[in-house]
Protein backbone atom coordinates (compact mmCIF):
# COMPACT_ATOMS: atom_id res chain seq x y z
CA UNK A 1 0.00 0.00 0.00
CA UNK A 2 1.16 3.35 -0.87
CA UNK A 3 1.50 6.30 1.48
CA UNK A 4 1.44 9.59 1.49
CA UNK A 5 3.38 12.43 3.47
CA UNK A 6 4.29 15.84 2.81
CA UNK A 7 5.42 16.38 -0.91
CA UNK A 8 6.21 12.52 -0.52
CA UNK A 9 4.70 9.18 -1.88
CA UNK A 10 5.99 5.62 0.30
CA UNK A 11 5.73 2.69 -1.96
CA UNK A 12 6.98 -0.57 0.15
CA UNK A 13 6.04 -3.07 -3.02
CA UNK A 14 7.98 -1.09 -5.09
CA UNK A 15 10.54 -0.16 -3.03
CA UNK A 16 10.52 3.43 -3.72
CA UNK A 17 10.64 6.56 -2.12
CA UNK A 18 8.92 9.61 -4.55
CA UNK A 19 9.01 13.15 -4.03
CA UNK A 20 6.62 14.99 -6.68
CA UNK A 21 6.94 12.08 -9.08
CA UNK A 22 11.39 12.12 -8.67
CA UNK A 23 13.08 8.82 -7.17
CA UNK A 24 14.48 9.81 -3.26
CA UNK A 25 17.71 7.73 -3.00
CA UNK A 26 18.21 6.04 0.43
CA UNK A 27 20.28 2.50 1.23
CA UNK A 28 18.10 -0.68 1.46
CA UNK A 29 18.31 -0.40 5.32
CA UNK A 30 17.32 2.99 5.66
CA UNK A 31 14.03 2.03 3.30
CA UNK A 32 13.27 -0.65 5.65
CA UNK A 33 13.41 1.46 8.57
CA UNK A 34 11.16 4.21 7.17
CA UNK A 35 8.85 1.34 5.99
CA UNK A 36 9.03 0.41 9.63
CA UNK A 37 8.28 4.03 11.09
CA UNK A 38 5.13 4.25 8.77
CA UNK A 39 3.35 1.60 8.67
CA UNK A 40 3.68 1.53 12.90
CA UNK A 41 2.73 5.23 12.91
CA UNK A 42 2.38 7.06 15.11
CA UNK A 43 3.16 4.38 17.64
CA UNK A 44 7.05 4.68 19.21
CA UNK A 45 8.87 1.90 18.38
CA UNK A 46 12.05 0.81 20.58
CA UNK A 47 15.31 1.12 19.70
CA UNK A 48 16.04 -2.85 20.51
CA UNK A 49 13.33 -3.69 18.33
CA UNK A 50 14.32 -2.00 14.97
CA UNK A 51 17.43 -3.34 15.49
CA UNK A 52 15.77 -6.88 15.94
CA UNK A 53 13.77 -6.52 12.45
CA UNK A 54 16.54 -4.55 10.90
CA UNK A 55 19.55 -7.17 11.93
CA UNK A 56 18.05 -10.21 12.57
CA UNK A 57 20.03 -12.60 15.08
CA UNK A 58 23.02 -9.99 14.24
CA UNK A 59 24.94 -8.03 17.20
CA UNK A 60 25.20 -4.27 15.88
CA UNK A 61 26.00 -1.47 17.88
CA UNK A 62 23.35 1.50 18.20
CA UNK A 63 25.06 4.11 16.29
CA UNK A 64 24.09 2.15 13.09
CA UNK A 65 20.40 2.86 13.75
CA UNK A 66 21.16 6.48 14.64
CA UNK A 67 23.65 6.62 11.50
CA UNK A 68 20.27 5.10 9.30
CA UNK A 69 18.04 7.58 11.18
CA UNK A 70 20.23 10.30 10.06
CA UNK A 71 20.27 9.15 6.39
CA UNK A 72 16.36 9.25 6.13
CA UNK A 73 16.18 12.60 7.57
CA UNK A 74 18.90 13.95 4.98
CA UNK A 75 16.59 12.76 2.29
CA UNK A 76 13.14 14.28 3.15
CA UNK A 77 14.96 17.49 4.61
CA UNK A 78 13.65 16.88 7.95
CA UNK A 79 15.72 19.06 11.17
CA UNK A 80 16.32 17.17 14.19
CA UNK A 81 15.94 20.10 16.32
CA UNK A 82 12.08 20.76 14.68
CA UNK A 83 11.02 17.00 13.22
CA UNK A 84 8.42 17.37 10.79
CA UNK A 85 8.06 13.63 10.64
CA UNK A 86 10.68 11.37 12.60
CA UNK A 87 10.20 11.53 16.30
CA UNK A 88 13.51 10.89 18.64
CA UNK A 89 11.47 9.32 21.76
CA UNK A 90 14.36 9.66 24.24
CA UNK A 91 15.77 6.87 26.27
CA UNK A 92 13.65 5.14 23.95
CA UNK A 93 13.63 4.75 19.99
CA UNK A 94 11.90 6.62 17.54
CA UNK A 95 8.38 6.74 15.59
CA UNK A 96 6.31 8.37 12.84
CA UNK A 97 4.68 11.24 13.07
CA UNK A 98 0.85 11.18 11.85
CA UNK A 99 1.20 13.75 9.12
CA UNK A 100 -1.83 12.40 7.35
CA UNK A 101 -4.42 10.47 7.84
CA UNK A 102 -3.98 6.54 7.98
CA UNK A 103 -5.81 5.78 4.97
CA UNK A 104 -3.27 4.57 2.45
CA UNK A 105 -4.12 6.41 -0.82
CA UNK A 106 -4.51 4.41 -3.93
CA UNK A 107 -5.20 7.02 -6.55
CA UNK A 108 -1.95 8.22 -8.41
CA UNK A 109 0.53 11.16 -7.51
CA UNK A 110 -0.61 14.42 -8.81
CA UNK A 111 -4.51 13.74 -7.98
CA UNK A 112 -4.78 14.54 -4.21
CA UNK A 113 -7.87 15.96 -3.13
CA UNK A 114 -6.22 19.02 -2.29
CA UNK A 115 -2.82 20.32 -1.47
CA UNK A 116 -1.57 23.59 0.15
CA UNK A 117 1.37 25.30 0.99
CA UNK A 118 2.47 27.79 3.21
CA UNK A 119 5.73 30.21 3.16
CA UNK A 120 7.00 32.43 5.39
CA UNK A 121 10.71 33.07 7.30
CA UNK A 122 11.82 29.76 7.67
CA UNK A 123 8.79 28.05 6.90
CA UNK A 124 7.86 25.97 3.51
CA UNK A 125 5.79 23.38 4.39
CA UNK A 126 3.46 21.16 1.15
CA UNK A 127 0.06 20.75 3.82
CA UNK A 128 -1.72 17.34 2.25
CA UNK A 129 -5.14 16.27 3.80
CA UNK A 130 -5.08 16.22 7.67
CA UNK A 131 -4.40 18.17 10.69
CA UNK A 132 -1.59 20.42 11.11
CA UNK A 133 -1.12 22.53 14.09
CA UNK A 134 1.42 25.30 13.94
CA UNK A 135 2.96 26.64 17.41
CA UNK A 136 6.34 26.88 19.26
CA UNK A 137 6.01 23.11 20.80
CA UNK A 138 8.73 21.45 18.55
CA UNK A 139 6.93 18.65 18.21
CA UNK A 140 4.08 20.62 16.52
CA UNK A 141 3.63 19.79 12.53
CA UNK A 142 4.61 23.68 11.77
CA UNK A 143 7.18 24.37 14.32
CA UNK A 144 7.27 28.28 14.75
CA UNK A 145 10.37 29.41 16.76
CA UNK A 146 9.17 33.24 17.58
CA UNK A 147 7.86 35.79 20.13
CA UNK A 148 4.18 35.70 20.73
CA UNK A 149 3.82 32.37 18.59
CA UNK A 150 2.14 29.63 21.62
CA UNK A 151 3.31 26.35 21.76
CA UNK A 152 0.17 25.05 20.22
CA UNK A 153 -1.38 28.07 19.10
CA UNK A 154 -3.48 27.18 15.78
CA UNK A 155 -4.84 24.09 13.73
CA UNK A 156 -5.00 23.99 10.05
CA UNK A 157 -7.37 21.22 8.28
CA UNK A 158 -7.44 20.14 5.24
CA UNK A 159 -10.23 17.68 3.49
CA UNK A 160 -11.24 17.43 0.30
CA UNK A 161 -9.32 20.44 -1.43
CA UNK A 162 -10.11 22.69 0.92
CA UNK A 163 -8.33 24.37 4.08
CA UNK A 164 -9.31 25.85 6.88
CA UNK A 165 -7.44 27.69 10.24
CA UNK A 166 -8.62 27.72 13.63
CA UNK A 167 -7.09 29.01 16.93
CA UNK A 168 -6.45 26.82 20.07
CA UNK A 169 -6.96 29.10 22.90
CA UNK A 170 -3.51 31.18 21.98
CA UNK A 171 -2.95 34.07 24.01
CA UNK A 172 -2.41 36.69 20.93
CA UNK A 173 -4.48 35.15 18.79
CA UNK A 174 -4.49 34.03 15.00
CA UNK A 175 -5.38 36.34 11.77
CA UNK A 176 -5.77 35.59 8.10
CA UNK A 177 -5.25 39.03 6.56
CA UNK A 178 -6.41 41.47 9.26
CA UNK A 179 -9.03 39.84 10.76
CA UNK A 180 -8.79 37.52 13.69
CA UNK A 181 -9.65 33.96 13.48
CA UNK A 182 -12.94 33.26 15.79
CA UNK A 183 -13.97 29.98 14.63
CA UNK A 184 -12.80 27.73 11.68
CA UNK A 185 -11.76 30.23 8.74
CA UNK A 186 -11.71 29.15 5.09
CA UNK A 187 -8.10 29.48 3.36
CA UNK A 188 -7.68 31.03 -0.08
CA UNK A 189 -4.79 31.23 -2.14
CA UNK A 190 -2.69 34.01 -1.09
CA UNK A 191 -4.18 34.50 2.11
CA UNK A 192 -1.44 35.94 5.06
CA UNK A 193 -2.18 34.07 8.03
CA UNK A 194 -0.52 36.20 11.11
CA UNK A 195 0.21 33.82 14.11
CA UNK A 196 2.15 36.01 16.82
CA UNK A 197 5.07 38.00 14.38
CA UNK A 198 4.86 35.14 11.95
CA UNK A 199 3.17 36.32 8.57
CA UNK A 200 2.40 33.19 6.66
CA UNK A 201 1.37 33.33 2.75
CA UNK A 202 -0.89 30.31 2.03
CA UNK A 203 -0.75 28.84 -1.86
CA UNK A 204 -3.05 26.48 -3.55
CA UNK A 205 -0.64 23.39 -4.88
CA UNK A 206 -3.55 21.59 -5.79
CA UNK A 207 -7.63 21.44 -6.22
CA UNK A 208 -10.19 18.87 -6.37
CA UNK A 209 -9.56 16.84 -9.05
CA UNK A 210 -6.98 18.78 -10.86
CA UNK A 211 -3.48 17.52 -11.57
CA UNK A 212 -1.90 21.13 -11.53
CA UNK A 213 0.81 22.23 -9.48
CA UNK A 214 1.71 25.44 -8.07
CA UNK A 215 3.59 27.52 -10.95
CA UNK A 216 7.47 27.09 -10.88
CA UNK A 217 9.07 30.62 -8.83
CA UNK A 218 6.20 30.72 -6.44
Amino acid sequence: MQVRFGSFLLDPETRELLREGQNVSLSPKAFDLLSILVAQRPKAISKSELQERLWPATFVVEKNLANLVSEIRDAIGDDPSRPRFIRTVHRFGYAFREAVPRGEVGRPPGRSEGSFRVKGVNVDCTLDEGEHVLGRDPDVEIYLNSPGVSRRHALIKISAGRATIEDLGSKNGTFVGNRRVDGAQSLADEDIIGIGTVKLTVRVVQTLGSTETEPRGA
